[in-house]
């Protein structure tokens, strides 16, 4: 398709790939759809648009794997609770998917819901502290709860936004 629109084979260099998917976001700055989006919202054009290019991390590779979503408070009440549910050897989508049951992020949590399944802080605690520590400087960086987005990829934690 990309020679039918183009009239150029799909680059087969990741390099080039990589490229042109940054050139087409800096392209697309200036087509009529992208103008009049900025027009009815008041942005000027001189603010430019910016690409953001990071490394793929799988959380669906073993036992060692997980993706996960988190409050740093409870979003129901505000209260300090850690919040939040996590799979293991899933991708992101499939947390909130429904096609899996998602296990707590902390033994209270699991307790609380007298849930079998074992909790973050069970199945990988040293994750798990790191976690609790990006939670506790998010808060005090932002002052605000947070929600997050992680994944564990072969042990090693990876924030992915919030």
């Amino acid at each position: 398709r990309v020679h039918e629109e183009l009239g150029v084979p799909f680059p087969e260099d990741p390099q080039d790939q990589l490229w042109g998917a940054i050139g087409a976001v800096f392209g697309s700055w200036m087509n009529q759809r992208a103008q009049t989006y900025r027009k009815l919202h008041d942005i000027p054009a001189h603010w430019g648009t910016a690409v953001n290019v990071q490394a793929m991390v799988f959380g669906n590779m073993g036992n060692d794997c997980a993706t996960g979503v988190a409050f740093t408070r409870n979003p129901s009440h505000g209260a300090n609770d850690f919040y939040g549910e996590f799979l293991v050897n899933a991708q992101g989508e499939d947390v909130v998917a429904g096609i899996r049951t998602p296990q707590d992020l902390t033994i209270a949590a699991r307790k609380s819901r007298g849930c079998e399944l074992p909790s973050l802080e069970e199945l990988m605690p040293k994750v798990y502290e790191e976690l609790v520590g990006i939670r506790r400087q998010l808060e005090l960086h932002f002052k605000e709860m947070q929600d997050i987005e992680f994944t564990v990829q072969r042990g090693k934690l990876y924030m992915l936004q919030t």
